[in-house]
């Protein structure tokens, strides 16, 4: 899910603050989102702990910064680099997100 998926998240959160204000997080509502959406598409589901807090800021320059599955894998490999990572983490990440 890229930036544009987040509208469905905040829709899920607009309506639960109308609910419950200050209750449920957007991370909890990504979380679980990610979850039922692996289950839905017939994989696995598993159990997904509450209670997470959400960031107080955001930096959109950091998500643009992720690896995109539309990145080329020289561009992805820079991309991990700078975070860290290496190509045992690329091929491992790139393999759970096919999923």
């Amino acid at each position: 899910m890229g930036l544009r998926g987040f509208e469905v998240i905040d829709d899920a959160k607009s309506q639960l603050e109308a609910l419950c204000p200050a209750v449920v997080s957007c991370a909890d509502i990504l979380a679980l989102a990610a979850r039922d959406a692996v289950d839905l598409s017939g994989g696995p589901s598993w159990g997904v702990p509450s209670g997470r807090r959400d960031g107080r800021i955001s930096v959109s320059s950091e998500a643009t910064s992720l690896p995109s599955p539309l990145d080329s894998v020289g561009i992805q490999k820079q991309k991990f680099t700078v975070k860290g990572l290496d190509e045992h983490d690329l091929v491992t990440l790139a393999v759970i997100l096919r999923v």
